[in-house]
């Protein structure tokens, strides 16, 4: 159940509830936004409904009912779901979201971000480039191969390399073939076809890309995808990137699980589904 849900639940009555709500039956209908919303797409039953907010089924059913009017609802024979009117209200939240300010917004957030360089770069279209959207440098910034609005091989990028692992096979397979021979800015950058594609697959597994001095010698890129970004019609990673020196086995665990919180936090603000 989400906080939200959670406040309701937690024996509010209708007195304690006016007393931190200015609209109780808002944040009541809201808690049960939130509870249709964790079922994903299944029904809820009214009982269970009340039930889970601790209050009267007929209070829930009159709130119920309300939002029903409004297609914020639809009544089913098992319950309450989700209504279609909600749809019209997330594509207009994410047509006013530009993803550089929330880029930005969540690396001022997140303190455990302060000490990295932060890059966010999206997938083109077709071919085998990234560019780069915007750059956040922490208290040690380093020298990048990347500049903003500046295309880069994705084979050798480890921005380029999470986007590429998170195609459907037979359009990773398309962009390798028209592309020709592999970029190679450095002497350890991939060049062949079957070392890039096990170099997706271990991507795949471990849930984050590297450059290891792939695209500039001496520098270290981990990068995830930024959940959700696909779907929305380009797909977008970010990254952290510091010196090769600097960056022992234990550290590149603790740096890509920050990574990936970061990661998930934009997804969040773009619209991607909570990730429990």
């Amino acid at each position: 159940m989400s906080r939200h849900a959670r406040e309701v639940a937690a024996g509010m009555d209708g007195a304690a509830q006016g007393e931190r709500s200015l609209a109780p039956a808002v944040t009541r209908a809201a808690a049960i936004l939130d509870m249709l919303a964790e079922r994903r797409g299944r029904a809820v039953p009214l009982a269970e409904l009340a039930r889970g907010l601790g209050a009267a089924k007929s209070s829930v059913s009159n709130v119920c009912n309300a939002l029903a009017e409004a297609g914020l609802v639809r009544r089913t024979p098992e319950g309450f779901g989700l209504g279609r009117r909600l749809v019209g209200y997330a594509e207009a939240y994410l047509a006013g979201v530009d993803i550089v300010r929330e880029f930005q917004d969540v690396c001022r957030e997140r303190e455990d971000c302060q000490e990295e360089t932060v890059q966010l770069a999206v997938l083109g279209e077709s071919g085998l480039e990234v560019v780069y959207l915007a750059r956040r440098d922490g208290r040690h910034p380093v020298v990048l191969a990347s500049q903003i609005g500046r295309p880069l091989p994705a084979t050798t990028t480890a921005t380029g390399k999470a986007m590429l692992a998170e195609l459907p096979p037979a359009e990773l397979a398309a962009r390798l073939g028209a592309a020709g021979p592999l970029a190679h800015p450095t002497s350890e950058s991939i060049t062949d076809h079957d070392e890039l594609r096990r170099d997706l697959d271990a991507v795949r597994e471990r849930g984050y890309a590297l450059d290891s001095g792939e695209t500039l010698e001496g520098l270290l890129c981990l990068a995830a995808t930024v959940p959700g970004t696909a779907t929305r019609g380009q797909a977008a990673a970010v990254s952290f990137t510091g010196l090769a020196t600097a960056a022992s086995a234990g550290r590149r665990r603790e740096r890509a699980e920050r990574l990936r919180g970061l990661a998930r936090d934009l997804g969040a603000r773009m619209g991607a589904p909570e990730v429990r």
